[in-house]
């Protein structure tokens, strides 16, 4: 017996389909071991089970590779500006000049991990302190340390406070035009709303680089599931390998799901061992299980109007679903739906599909609904 090689729900141990993302990081790094800044902040976004964390991770371990200093983060838990201050006054230099730029970063939560006198800012003129002392914190980092240069990770950035966003923004704007040369860069991922996000924050969303992030092709998905195990001497037989893709559906989350799944009906295989159909099709029951628990999790997460406004997404499928429908299927002004769509949108259980339309972000989750009226 051997242990899963899959990761249903952790960081992922290999990224398959996201060798486009990898290769502009990698492009990056070049850019920042010759000295020279990244001078647009990128935004990987996406819906849940995505796999934009397990980027973000691998973004961290190249840069790690490249000897570049790191700061991750993820914004939702604190203001994002004292979180990166926190990390940052490791590396930076000592001497009043930084600590007081210090102190004014941290002044966005009204604390102070050191003892001495705090800066004099006044409340109302934080966020444009702070951006001025992030921009001199980042410069004095990422020229001071020992390593080649400055990358910052931001996760779940939809959830980042907006005077930290534009703390940040408006630093990094600063830099292009100060510090050309700075080797320092700022990589980000988000649900789907993330750029609307940033765009209600910061009036120049142009300094921002948006890649969405999307479903895996079929060979993506067939090498994220049949690689880790013939890394353990293990075969998916083909019409096997066949199926969990079609159950998978290009979803990086349930590719996993499957083949985890899959991988304990075969009864955890030893080396030599292949994993075939029947394996497969008790890890399909299995795998609805935890879709169910997952279903029922979110919609429990709705209100009444929310709920009342998916009943009327789900009844369209898995196709999307225009507003205007919506609207006269539920018998309101399409006015009326903004609320609840924006709170669907926020919590990541919806997501805009081209104009004046809307998808589940998660597959399966239709039916689900269907289902409980049935």
């Amino acid at each position: 017996m051997q242990p899963s090689p899959y990761t249903p729900g952790e960081i992922a141990r290999s990224l398959p389909g996201r060798t486009a993302e990898l290769g502009e990081f990698n492009a990056d790094v070049e850019r920042l071991l010759t000295r020279r800044l990244l001078p647009r902040i990128r935004v990987d976004h996406g819906a849940r089970g995505y796999g934009k964390t397990s980027l973000l991770r691998e973004y961290e371990r190249l840069a790690h590779q490249n000897r570049l200093l790191t700061v991750f983060v993820t914004a939702g838990e604190s203001p994002i500006i004292p979180q990166i201050s926190a990390q940052l006054r490791a590396h930076a230099p000592k001497g009043p000049a930084i600590a007081k730029q210090l102190e004014i970063l941290e002044l966005q939560v009204g604390f102070s991990p050191i003892g001495h006198v705090r800066a004099e800012v006044r409340p109302q003129t934080v966020p444009a302190a702070a951006s001025r002392a992030l921009e001199a914190v980042v410069s004095a980092v990422a020229d001071g340390t020992p390593h080649r240069g400055l990358v910052i990770l931001v996760d779940e950035v939809q959830s980042a406070d907006p005077d930290g966003l534009r703390a940040l923004a408006y630093a990094w704007q600063d830099l292009q035009r100060e510090a050309p040369d700075l080797p320092a860069g700022v990589f980000t991922a988000g649900l789907p709303n993330s750029p609307d996000v940033i765009s209600a924050a910061v009036t120049f969303a142009e300094r921002f680089r948006f890649r969405p992030i999307g479903a895996l092709p079929e060979p993506a998905e067939e090498l994220a599931i049949a690689e880790p195990a013939r890394e353990l001497g293990v075969i998916w037989d083909r019409a096997a390998l066949e199926r969990a893709t079609a159950i998978a559906g290009g979803y990086p989350y349930f590719v996993q799901l499957i083949a985890d799944h899959s991988w304990a009906a075969a009864g955890s295989p030893d080396p030599g061992a292949t994993i075939d159909s029947d394996a497969v099709e008790r890890a399909e029951v299995l795998m609805q299980n935890d879709l169910d628990a997952l279903y029922r999790a979110r919609w429990a997460q709705a209100t009444d109007g929310e709920q009342q406004l998916m009943r009327a997404i789900a009844s369209f499928g898995e196709k999307p679903a225009a507003r205007t429908e919506l609207a006269k299927q539920l018998g309101k002004d399409s006015a009326a739906l903004s609320v609840p769509r924006q709170r669907l949108i926020d919590k990541g259980m919806i997501a805009p599909e081209g104009r004046g339309r809307l998808v589940f972000t998660l597959p399966g989750f239709a039916a689900y609904i269907e289902d409980l009226d049935s």
